[in-house]
């Protein structure tokens, strides 16, 4: 069924139901019933970093994202663009030496320097790499964010989350208001850009304007270590939004899988921040994303070839 106020389409392992412009993806059961086999097998260890790696589609996923983490870090080395490993990704690096055994895709974070430096060198084509381009996403639920993405396969991206400077430095009970006064911001926007805007570039000024106006209250950054604060453009359900500028730099390197990425200065404290005692099972431990649960043939070659 379809018009200008109802749609429904099934699209692999989901259903996507679009009301009034507000879009809702509905795993499928036998999908959700997957899902549950997954955290039944992760749930039955008694220490994370015991539970063994991925194995079939996950892990042909996880190895293809590999090559695209590969092929980010080469590319960001080559422009001299800063990033880190972030979320998920970052996790993994440290309890698993590598992916999480459930996660099927590669977090990052940047500076708006840089996040912004990275959309505009490769807005049309990025010249080392024809395969891959990069392109801005509201991930259907009124998330924006900039992601890497391999044109042989969906399954295969790499999410780019954008982070700002504070004006000053900032103690702990500062950092928990900033915290709950992004939260706010990013509750009462969430929408509102994708009803009036239309391009990314007019949503990024958007988020731009926001940011200077309610948050950095038009002052400008003038100290040596200000705090860092995850930007309003994604909003993301952690907590704690705000860093000291020396838990994120300078950027070190840490091994992920066989391939040294670039972390925070401090990955303990980033972590802690976002998840509390990251070395224990979460309860939601299964594959955020199921496309690779419903891959046949040519897909799998596909990330065979992109695996290489």
């Amino acid at each position: 069924m379809k018009n200008n106020f109802f749609r429904i389409k099934k699209v692999k392992s989901h259903l996507n139901i679009t009301l009034f412009g507000i879009k809702l993806n509905i795993l499928l059961k036998n999908f959700q019933k997957e899902r549950t086999n997954f955290q039944k097998i992760y749930q039955s260890y008694d220490n994370a970093e015991d539970i063994p790696p991925a194995e079939g589609n996950l892990r042909l996923v996880q190895r293809a994202n590999l090559k695209l983490l590969t092929a980010f870090n080469d590319i960001c080395k080559s422009y001299n663009l800063e990033y880190w490993i972030d979320f998920g990704t970052l996790l993994g690096a440290v309890r698993h030496k590598g992916f999480i055994p459930w996660d099927d895709d590669i977090d990052v974070g940047m500076m708006r320097e840089d996040y912004e430096k990275f959309i505009k060198l490769f807005a049309d084509n990025i010249p080392q790499y024809p395969d891959l381009k990069t392109v801005f996403s509201n991930n259907h639920k009124h998330k924006c964010f900039a992601k890497l993405i391999h044109k042989k396969s969906e399954n295969i991206c790499l999410d780019i989350f954008p982070y700002d400077k504070y004006y000053s430095p900032l103690n702990n009970t500062e950092k928990q208001d900033l915290s709950g006064k992004i939260a706010k911001i990013t509750k009462l926007k969430g929408v509102e850009y994708l009803r009036y805007f239309k391009t990314d570039t007019k949503i990024r000024k958007f988020f731009k304007k926001v940011t200077q106006e309610k948050i950095l209250q038009n002052k400008p950054v003038e100290c040596e270590h200000p705090a860092v604060f995850m930007a309003i453009d994604f909003p993301h359900k952690w907590k704690n939004k705000v860093y000291d500028w020396e838990t994120l730099f300078p950027l070190k390197n840490i091994l992920f899988e066989e391939i040294e990425v670039s972390a925070p200065n401090k990955p303990d404290a980033v972590l802690r921040s976002i998840y509390g005692d990251y070395m224990k099972i979460p309860k939601d431990s299964y594959p955020r994303h199921s496309g690779f649960m419903d891959m046949d043939e040519k897909e799998c070659r596909q990330l065979e070839d992109i695996a290489g």
